[in-house]
């Protein structure tokens, strides 16, 4: 972890410009705006969060055009929230596990390939077949089942488990407790109870630079593949069923399930708790609101809100009209007891 660096030498890794303030100024820390201290650099770049501009007891701010701000430095760059991550990077403290090389609690079939350099932690297990690449990371008590395949310079944290022939790419992060190639949620119903189970012959396919939040499931397919494309990031707690695609550079929000079979185009993003049906197919850039219900096709490109979902301005339109009906329904009352009291009726 980096103890300190002077605004100089953050100003130069981020390519940008000291609008304000000493080169030489000690940063020692990143913290929020609202919360920052007296040595610590903060960003801003929404406007939500002016009130603190003026306020701050930071060190610098970083930002993408010019503002009055109470903290002592300005360093202005393209992107403030790019600048923000940046330097988030450079005081990154050391999280890395304590066990070096391959733990000897580690259970690795004679069948399995490991690459160089490579981490094993305490009590993982691999099983036979599988192929770990060069530079990859495996936490304790994580399970790699028959046949898994990861690439190089992967991440899989502590109690993961990769069940058999799931398939993950280069430079991929899965965070504790998901689990990859469960079985699919496929059955003959049976009238009598006596549901038959279909078996999932298929596997799971992850591509590089993904990155798969804590507790997640992905079924693998019945045939073929369940998989997740390029640079696509999952959140804590999905559910992806068997043989849904996703495409690539998606984003999907916590508590998202998407049932089998669906198809998710490339730069498609989902807020929380989105439920989508089965054998639905959710065209490339469309945007999914939180707590949408999908119950059929999206085009590209557009924003779906609601349940069911529906294009966000008629979702509104809907919520608008619904809001009136109190009103509504007690003129309707008034105007029947009147016409009541004209007719005698």
């Amino acid at each position: 972890m980096t103890e300190s660096l002077s605004l100089k030498e953050i100003s130069d890794h981020l390519e940008g410009k000291i609008l304000r303030g000493n080169p030489d100024s000690v940063v020692r820390g990143v913290c929020a705006i609202q919360n920052a201290g007296p040595s610590d650099i903060c960003y801003y770049g929404s406007a939500k969060y002016s009130v603190y501009l003026g306020t701050t007891q930071a060190m610098a701010v970083i930002v993408e055009k010019p503002v009055e701000t109470s903290a002592r430095c300005v360093l202005l760059v393209d992107n403030a929230y790019d600048g923000f991550r940046k330097v988030l990077y450079l005081f990154k403290p050391d999280i890395s596990s304590g066990f070096d090389s391959v733990h000897p609690s580690a259970v690795i079939h004679p069948s399995s390939r490991t690459g160089e350099d490579v981490h094993i932690g305490p009590a993982v297990v691999i099983d036979r077949d599988c192929v770990v690449g060069n530079g990859c990371r495996i936490g304790s008590g994580s399970v790699l089942g028959p046949g898994v395949i990861i690439g190089d310079s992967s991440v899989i944290h502590p109690g993961v488990t990769l069940l058999a022939g799931t398939v993950v790419g280069s430079n991929v992060i899965i965070h504790s407790g998901t689990v990859t190639g469960s079985d699919g949620f496929g059955f003959v119903p049976d009238p009598g109870g006596k549901h038959r189970k279909i078996p999932q012959n298929g596997n799971v396919v992850i591509g590089n630079h993904v990155e798969i939040g804590a507790n997640c499931t992905i079924d693998r397919a019945v045939t073929g593949s369940t998989s997740i494309g390029d640079y696509t990031k999952l959140d804590n707690l999905i559910q992806v069923a068997h043989n849904v695609r996703i495409g690539r550079g998606c984003f999907i929000a916590a508590q998202t399930g998407i049932a089998g079979s669906t198809v998710v185009g490339n730069g498609v993003v989902f807020g929380g708790q989105v439920g989508v049906g089965g054998h639905i197919v959710i065209n490339d850039g469309a945007v999914i609101a939180a707590k949408s219900g999908v119950t059929k096709d999206v085009a590209p490109g557009v924003t779906v809100s609601g349940n069911p979902a529906r294009p966000h301005m008629e979702t509104l339109r809907l919520a608008a009209a619904v809001s009136r009906l109190p009103k509504v329904i007690e003129l309707v009352k008034k105007l029947s007891a009147g016409r009541k009291a004209e007719t005698g009726d």
